[in-house]
């Protein structure tokens, strides 16, 4: 370090008041290298626009370095250390150098060692003038706490000798140096950088290590996710980061998709080798978009560059511009998948995040900030991370007052913000296939928020067969996406992008009947009314609870829309009401008495039926031969039902039945009064069963006789009556003793729910044979006081759930279950012990036993198990 000298770069308030950041700090020591070498140095750094700290004489000078300069060392991104012959006997030199170096490795600070007249050796060994500045030292500082300050020197000195240092010792390729380092400290420590691009830094962190800078060959990085996201500014942030110091050639292109449209692959491909290895236009000349000329490639392979090209839209873009580059950013999966060595796809901002970016364009310096929690959570919420709608709600309701806040929210969520709009609505007209971009505006108007593929492709199945491919098309382009809070199967919709596909059905036509698809309740009920629908409506649907007042439906409402996909929920549908397009019939929580009052009709691509909770209807068509692809029934809580099971049993596709709550079903009442049918099963026969009988009145021989060709033609009383593919079955709360014997020939059931079916008295022991089972639900079953015997191993049985149910003991049997993972048995208060088979479940992770108050202690290996 020089003596007392000190030199700043801005003019100060006050004396020793650093109020800016310093790029450089300069550590040196001799009066003759400041007049000459770091005069010269710190002019040519100023002279550049470096903002650099050097010492002054002014600045009085004891053993240590004062917290003045200190600060000046931790305020500085780069530090330039000049060694000297006489460096090493400045106590205050060796505790600055000690202090750099603490804070390179504390805040990631360069230091760059210059060895002026000086070989590096002698600062790192410390021998010749360096070795006699020790002698002194170790004599100067005796004791213990001296001697280990005089080791810190010595290893502060070693390590700085080992850094790299400018190979040229000339002024200018110094500046030069410190002038490409500069930008990835801006980068991530400049205070403009921080607070305009919030969220930015952490994509920046998991970004970086894809591209595993390698001189060796090229690295492909892709950035996809939906419009407005931040894609772009991702990209920009990573080129300017590593643009200015790792790379020989740097080209970004935007807008690819836009200027390829306009000024073709030629005059792109010739802006990106310009820029990428400044040639002059006649060599260009020798290139062409998609046949490379050999002397530019062999001239591009041999150059470190890094390219990034913006909103890439085809594959066909991609091979005119793909040579030599290095990072793509797009909104397609699949252009990226044949050429990316990896994808990064951009997720949205974190609550937190997005509070801070709409702070910052809501309230500037001179507005007031609101304070209501509710309102700005509630903007926050509905942009759901997406940085573009942050800025433009924040820079719309900038300085505006609450009152106005509210109005302008609501106005908002009904017609959304033009900028926005546009920005999202690229991705929906890049899709060339129209019948996608119908399959996207069904979703969005005519779909929840979350919902299940199954759901989607059963919903949308036009009959072609390629629903299935159209959707992931529509994932690929980001404007559905994988529901990752929720099970694999479920997928979202952005409200955002919701909001552009209904303003696009909005803008077909201004009369409500004239628009293809209809979900807002009050404008399905002015329709309905004024019989205002046409040819045009193709599908409808809308929240019940949304309506507010009685709907007289006019008899003819729907005589027009004989295109209509789906329709509202009524007491009987339309006698001139064309269903054979119907995919999914839902009437939940309805006051339908009965279907229909006419000659049935086919129902060929009918898929689900959900009639839940309509507790006025009495009866169901046999639709056996009208609806054969029908895959789901739920017929939860109609409690006036009285007969399903004999229509049911004939549909071969069916996989999800839900009877909960059906108490009045004729089919399952018969079972739980005809107990001679399993006697007579289980007696062998109908001769062993007249021989145990032949004492008894059998006065119910006549019914016997005149059922005795039903029975011989079934077999058995386990004669089929559910479909076989049935996946999940529930029967909650039926009148049931017994369960039905025909139950157990479903081999591929996996989901089978009992719950609360109080006259249950038992299962049978041929319950083992439902291969495919997952979970079994006996809740509340209050007369089921024995778990049955498990006679062969139940492979994929994982959950059982007899929580309050009146099981007073397991079977020994259980370890059986060799998959179970969860026993739910809470409030099973007849149950006075486990057996110790229980042990022998190795996959069982959860035991839940609360409530069992007659149950004494646990199996002894059962506590080492969970």
């Amino acid at each position: 370090m020089a003596s007392s000298s000190l030199s700043l770069v801005i003019p100060l308030k006050e004396k020793h008041e650093f109020q800016e950041k310093y790029d450089v700090f300069l550590s040196f020591r001799g009066e003759d290298t400041r007049n000459i070498f770091a005069s010269y140095l710190y002019e040519a750094l100023c002279a550049n626009q470096i903002l650099t700290f050097m010492d002054d004489h002014e600045l009085d000078r004891g053993d240590e370095i004062s917290p003045t300069l200190r600060k000046a060392i931790q305020d500085s991104k780069i530090s330039i250390i000049i060694f000297l012959k006489i460096y090493a006997s400045s106590t205050w030199c060796l505790d600055e150098l000690v202090h750099i170096l603490e804070c390179k490795k504390k805040f990631g600070q360069t230091v760059v060692p210059i060895f002026y007249s000086i070989d590096p050796s002698v600062v790192r060994k410390q021998n010749g003038s360096y070795e006699v500045a020790f002698a002194q030292l170790e004599q100067r500082f005796k004791s213990k706490d001296g001697m280990e300050k005089v080791k810190q020197w010595r290893a502060a000195l070693t390590e700085a000798s080992n850094l790299c240092g400018p190979e040229a010792k000339l002024v200018q390729r110094i500046v030069e140096d410190i002038s490409l380092t500069l930008p990835k400290h801006d980068l991530s420590s400049n205070d403009h950088f921080k607070r305009h691009l919030v969220g930015i830094e952490k994509n920046i962190e998991k970004i970086e290590p894809l591209l595993c800078i390698d001189p060796t060959h090229a690295r492909i990085i892709g950035i996809w996710s939906m419009g407005g996201i931040g894609k772009t500014t991702l990209a920009s942030a990573v080129f300017q980061r590593l643009s200015n110091s790792q790379f020989e050639g740097c080209s970004f292109l935007s807008n690819v998709r836009e200027e390829y449209a306009r000024h073709g692959p030629d005059h792109l491909r010739k802006k990106l080798l310009s820029e990428l290895l400044n040639i002059d236009h006649d060599i260009l000349k020798m290139d062409t978009p998609f046949v490379a000329s050999p002397y530019i490639l062999s001239k591009l392979r041999r150059k470190k560059v890094l390219m990034v090209l913006d909103d890439v839209d085809s594959s066909i873009q991609l091979e005119a511009l793909v040579e030599g580059y290095d990072q793509v950013e797009h909104r397609n999966v699949q252009v990226l998948n044949k050429v990316a060595d990896n994808i990064y796809k951009v997720e949205g901002l974190r609550h937190i995040e997005s509070l801070e970016l709409f702070h910052l364009h809501a309230f500037g310096r001179n507005s007031p900030s609101i304070d209501d929690e509710i309102l700005l959570r509630k903007v926050v919420s509905y942009a759901d991370g997406n940085p573009l709608a942050l800025k433009v709600w924040g820079s719309f309701l900038n300085s505006k007052s609450k009152e106005e806040w509210e109005s302008a929210l609501n106005k908002l969520q009904m017609f959304p913000n033009k900028d926005i709009t546009n920005a999202l609505r690229i991705s929906y007209e890049g899709l060339e296939d129209k019948v996608i971009q119908s399959i996207f505006l069904d979703i969005a108007c005519l779909f929840n928020q979350s919902f299940s593929r199954d759901h989607a492709e059963s919903m949308l199945d036009v009959g072609d067969s390629f629903v299935k491919i159209r959707i992931s098309v529509l994932i690929d382009k980001c404007l559905i996406e994988n529901n990752e809070t929720r099970r694999d199967n479920e997928l979202r919709m952005h409200d955002l992008l919701r909001q552009m596909g209904q303003t696009i059905v909005r803008d077909e036509h201004k009369d409500l009947g004239n628009r293809s698809r209809l979900w807002d309740a009050k404008d399905i009920c002015d329709i309905l009314e004024r019989n205002m629908g046409t040819e045009t409506v193709e599908g409808i649907s809308f929240n019940m609870s949304k309506i507010i007042r009685d709907v007289n439906v006019c008899r003819a409402a729907f005589s027009n829309m004989c295109n209509l996909l789906g329709f509202v929920p009524l007491k009987t549908l339309p006698s001139n009401f064309n269903l054979r397009n119907l995919v999914e019939l839902i009437l939940c929580d309805s006051n339908i008495q009965k279907l229909w009052n006419r000659e049935a009709q086919g129902l060929p691509v009918l898929r689900r039926m959900d009639l839940s909770y309509s507790k006025l209807l009495t009866k169901i068509p046999d639709l056996s031969q009208l609806a054969p692809n029908l895959e789901s029934i739920n017929l939860e809580c109609c409690s006036s039902l009285v007969q399903v099971l004999p229509f049911v049993q004939s549909f071969h596709k069916l996989t999800n039945l839900n009877l909960n709550g059906c108490s009045k079903l004729r089919e399952f009442k018969e079972i739980s009064r005809s107990r001679w049918y399993l006697d007579l099963v289980n007696c062998g026969g109908i001769k062993n069963f007249l021989s145990n009988n032949c004492q008894q009145k059998l006065t119910f021989l006549k019914s016997f006789t005149n059922n005795i060709s039903s029975l011989s033609s079934c077999g058995s009383y386990s004669c089929q009556k559910f479909p076989v593919n049935l996946i999940v079955l529930h029967l909650r709360s039926l009148p049931i003793e017994a369960v039905p014997l025909s139950i157990v020939s479903l081999s591929g059931l996996v989901e089978l729910d009992f719950g609360e079916c109080k006259r249950l008295k038992s299962l049978p022991t041929s319950i083992c044979k439902l291969e495919s089972l997952e979970s079994l639900d006996l809740r509340y079953c209050s007369k089921l006081e024995k778990f049955p015997e498990i006679l062969e191993p139940m492979e994929h049985l994982t959950n059982l759930t007899i929580s309050r149910a009146g099981i007073k003991e397991l079977s020994k049997s259980i370890d059986n279950l060799i998959s179970l993972k969860a026993l739910t048995a809470q409030s099973c208060k007849e149950i006075e012990f486990l057996p110790n088979k229980l042990c022998d479940l190795r996959k069982l992770t959860s035991l839940y036993l609360e409530g069992c108050s007659k149950l004494q202690k646990l199996p002894p290996l059962l506590l080492d198990i969970i």
